[in-house]
């Protein structure tokens, strides 16, 4: 998967101490955790993902897990999770991603009652509804993320409902 073909809406970071060797099972834990929480209409899947052609046969690319929502009015974003060992520490990075799609295209560029730039940012063509469903996908995979970076810790203490926690990717 080319990561230069997507716009990245947000992104979040964390650095875990004594973690370096979790890189595997931080993925299998928020794998465990998405599938416990059984939100409607998400999937994932391991990818890997690469700068462009070249690049990646000098070995530039990393492994993560996508995770999508079969939603139609968000079809084009998805959050990318990745972890990789720096020495002793984990390092974790959680994307919210967006493939601008031709549809979406079309319906921000026909929207009344935008200026005229704004029109054309992503997400300008959902309505309310489709933020929330929007909002409830982001903090479904940060809720996944949040306690498998807890289950690592031993720390299940951590609050489901709490929405900055232990972690900064609350």
């Amino acid at each position: 998967m080319k990561i230069s073909d997507f716009m990245i809406a947000e992104q979040r970071n964390e650095l875990l101490d004594g973690l370096g060797h979790e890189a595997v099972g931080l993925t299998l834990a928020v794998e465990r955790r998405l599938q416990a929480i059984g939100a409607p209409g998400v999937s994932w899947r391991m990818e890997t993902i690469e700068p462009g052609l070249l690049r990646a046969l000098l070995g530039k690319r990393r492994d993560c897990l996508l995770i999508e929502n079969s939603s139609a009015c968000l079809r084009e974003y998805m959050v990318l999770i990745s972890a990789r060992r720096l020495g002793t520490a984990l390092h974790i990075t959680w994307t919210l991603a967006a493939a601008p799609r031709i549809g979406n295209d079309i319906r921000r560029a026909t929207r009344f009652g935008t200026d005229g730039e704004s029109r054309y940012e992503i997400g300008a063509e959902l309505d309310v509804l489709d933020w929330l469903e929007l909002d409830g996908f982001i903090r479904v995979t940060r809720l996944a993320l949040k306690k498998a970076v807890a289950e690592l810790r031993d720390d299940e203490d951590t609050g489901a409902d709490e929405v900055e926690g232990v972690s900064g990717l609350a």
